[in-house]
């Protein structure tokens, strides 16, 4: 009798520790993706600037109006088929994305000019409480310019200078 009543109260245990919240996601297992974001620049015919040497990427500084802004340049993927999707991203820059609904960034291009950036964004609840926010919209000096997601979570905008 005691192994019946120890099996009943394990089995008990374990059904307690399931959380329907999360739709039976084992959340130490969980590797969730996170929205991307990509600013490529380019002159008034579309022509990136970064890869035809207009723009030396070495000699970019980025700010923001948050603790630890950042980017990442995104060099050209010498080794993807020209059609691929990833392609699209070659010689872009890859900015951090705040836990902030409102963000700034300033981009600075040595001996070209600054490029300011307003972002607006929303907040995203995903499974095992984790949450982070998508931009819904840019403004490039003042003016709206358009937010394009290339893909689920990878969002692109094209600056002309």
């Amino acid at each position: 009798m005691k192994k019946v009543f120890v099996i009943i109260l394990m089995g008990f245990l374990v059904f307690s520790c399931l959380s329907d919240d999360d739709d039976g996601i084992d959340c130490k297992l969980f590797d969730p993706a996170f929205p991307s974001l990509y600013i490529r620049i380019v002159d008034a015919t579309g022509v990136n600037l970064i890869e035809n040497g207009t723009i030396d990427s070495e000699n970019i500084t980025v700010q923001g109006d948050f603790a630890n802004a950042g980017f990442r340049f995104v060099p050209a993927d010498e080794f993807a088929v020209p059609d691929a999707d990833i392609r699209e991203f070659d010689n872009s820059l890859n900015l951090y994305i705040p836990n902030e609904s409102s963000f700034q960034y300033s981009i600075n291009l040595d001996d070209f000019e600054t490029i300011n950036l307003g972002f607006n964004a929303e907040l995203t609840r995903i499974p095992c409480d984790i949450t982070y926010f998508t931009p819904t919209s840019v403004t490039f000096n003042e003016e709206p310019i358009e937010l394009t997601e290339m893909s689920s979570l990878q969002l692109l905008v094209i600056i002309e200078l």
